[in-house]
């Protein structure tokens, strides 16, 4: 407890150390947010993150009223913003960061592109979100779905791939 209560002083904390005491410490929902975000992830608004939660940079934007389950991995490489009232279920993977596929390259080079989520999305359980797709507000994408093309508004995905299913 000793490093929290010297986190508190810091006016940044490095995400290795945030995420190691959000996720081996019992803290209330507030000091969870405060270590988030001095390791770099803003808040506009009152949202809830369920520990363990794993991330790597800091480079999350999570919107008012969000709720973030249990076990879920955000590989942050590039930015990922979560819009306002949106559910993410537990073990939900959002993946900024890729390999190509040439083997040559692929050891030595990292893709990355930002992920965005729209106000009032729902991620079912298990959700994998793939680099560079935006998610349109009102849509809900079905558990153990791989997202890895756009999804519109009002719609349900669901699937690996991620197909449409029907309108909202």
């Amino acid at each position: 407890m000793l490093t929290y209560f010297l986190c508190n002083f810091a006016k940044s904390v490095k995400v290795p150390v945030a995420r190691n005491l959000i996720n081996s410490k019992s803290l209330s929902r507030k000091k969870r947010n405060r270590l988030l975000a001095k390791s770099g992830v803003s808040f506009r608004g009152e949202s809830t993150v369920t520990t363990p939660f794993f991330y790597e940079f800091g480079h999350i934007s999570i919107g008012h009223n969000v709720y973030i389950n249990a076990g879920c991995v955000f590989l942050d490489n590039a930015a990922i913003k979560i819009g306002d009232n949106s559910l993410i279920g537990p073990n939900v993977t959002l993946s900024t960061a890729s390999h190509p596929c040439d083997p040559v390259q692929r050891n030595t080079t990292v893709i990355s592109a930002p992920i965005t989520l729209g106000r009032n999305v729902w991620l079912g359980a298990g959700v994998v979100v793939l680099p560079g797709v935006t998610i349109g507000e009102n849509s809900i994408i079905a558990a153990n779905s791989v997202v890895n093309v756009n999804v519109p508004e009002n719609v349900l995905y669901a699937g690996a791939p991620a197909i449409f299913k029907r309108h909202l």
